[in-house]
């Protein structure tokens, strides 16, 4: 798996969902808060950036792990004695409808992969 996207991923969805749901905390103070949101969804964006990688399925095993760990996280801050700023809750439809929504091209994306190298194999034989 490509380590440095992974950890990429996690660390900008660790900052953006921690920032959302600590408001309060002293470290948020040090930079503006453009500043916080600009440095999380630049680590998010570099994790899902595939510039015409040739292993797309590690790509997918990326988003796939980051999608799991902000859902995850979605249960764990609230459980820590955090208050999400924007509504970010496990209670909430409109959540759990973009969820299936991901899950669903998460699934379509890995058949097209799938189907793609069935295909390359095809023609190198």
């Amino acid at each position: 798996m490509n380590i440095f996207k992974l950890v990429s991923g996690l660390l900008g969805a660790t900052l953006l969902m921690c920032f959302d749901f600590y408001q309060q905390w002293t470290i948020w103070k040090a930079f503006p808060n453009i500043t916080w949101m600009i440095v999380g969804f630049g680590l998010l964006l570099f994790s899902v950036y595939t510039p015409a990688i040739k292993d797309r399925m590690m790509h997918f095993y990326v988003e796939v792990a980051v999608m799991t760990y902000l859902i995850v996280l979605m249960f764990i801050l609230p459980l820590a004695g955090g208050k999400s700023s924007v509504g970010f809750s496990v209670k909430e439809p409109f959540l759990w409808i973009v969820i299936l929504l991901t899950i669903w091209q998460l699934v379509a994306y890995r058949k097209r992969i799938l189907r793609q190298l069935k295909d390359h194999q095809k023609n190198e034989a």
